[in-house]
């Protein structure tokens, strides 16, 4: 009886550890088959960086920029070439006059480049695509000359000024600066009225500590609305300029610029293409 009971424990045993060695192995070939996904989605992904790095490469070789640099190599590399083979000028005249002609076309080349990259362009139907303007069919002309008396120029539509400008709105003078060793606020306008004049409880001026590095402007955000504080707003900023917001905050209204040395008579010119006016530029010096 115990011989029967102890071939039965075998038995058991053995089905046990069967079943157990087939759960290993389909846990051990499931792991395997995850790790080939893993390896097939990475495989892929290396395909499509690989992908994207090349139409990145395409289109960067489409940019005037790369053009130029790639003309540019070309030019020294001639240039380069042109002064070894002038040490022996009899032997080498043939081939030093046709690397100097390369040149001067390479140079031809790299200029039209760069006016590619600088260009006016239109829009040719016949082609369907945008085509640089000949600079020798641009003509310049001077267009005219306009007064500034708040150092700023004001770029709108002459409707809006009539419908959309803020009379209305107060401007409010917040000239605010930080002393930065005792890390105190002066305001223009209240604790001092001029850059010249000595700050109350310090030995300087506010010119002179602004030159030192110690007395520093603190940057007060304001609304760009359409109106003369939104103006002086705009041209207050970091870069010296800022687009306008209509009644209902959205943008557009007009770009608000600010000149370099102040008020002033200012000079606009213009290109025309075909008879068209299809650029301006204003000198704000």
């Amino acid at each position: 009886m115990n011989e029967l009971i102890a071939y039965f424990q075998l038995g058991a045993n053995a089905v046990a550890i069967a079943t157990a060695s087939w759960i290993y192995l389909a846990y051990v070939k499931n792991i395997r088959s995850m790790l080939e996904i893993k390896d097939e989605q990475l495989r892929v992904l290396d395909r499509t960086v690989a992908y994207w790095k090349d139409k990145a490469a395409d289109f960067e070789k489409k940019t005037p920029e790369f053009i130029e640099e790639v003309l540019a190599k070309r030019i020294r590399l001639r240039e380069e070439e042109i002064q070894r083979l002038s040490l022996d000028q009899e032997t080498h005249a043939k081939t030093v006059s046709m690397r100097t002609r390369e040149v001067e076309r390479l140079r031809a080349q790299l200029e039209q480049a760069t006016y590619v990259g600088h260009a006016l362009t239109y829009y040719d139907s016949e082609s369907e695509a945008e085509l640089p303007i000949p600079d020798e069919e641009v003509n310049l002309e001077e267009l005219g000359e306009f007064f500034v008396d708040s150092a700023s120029v004001l770029i709108t539509d002459p409707m809006y000024v009539q419908s959309e400008w803020n009379r209305d709105e107060p401007y409010v003078e917040d000239r605010r600066y930080i002393h930065s060793p005792s890390n105190k606020t002066y305001v223009f306008g209240e604790d001092f009225m001029r850059f010249d004049e000595v700050l109350p409880g310090l030995d300087a001026t506010a010119n002179d500590l602004i030159k030192a590095g110690e007395l520093r402007k603190v940057e007060v955000v304001r609304e760009l609305n359409y109106s003369m504080p939104g103006a002086l707003a705009a041209t207050s900023t970091p870069p010296g300029y800022g687009a306008l917001k209509f009644s209902n905050g959205n943008t557009g209204a007009g770009i608000c610029l600010k000149t370099v040395y102040g008020d002033g008579i200012f000079t606009v010119y213009g290109e025309r293409f075909r008879g068209d006016l299809v650029r301006v530029f204003i000198d704000l010096r």
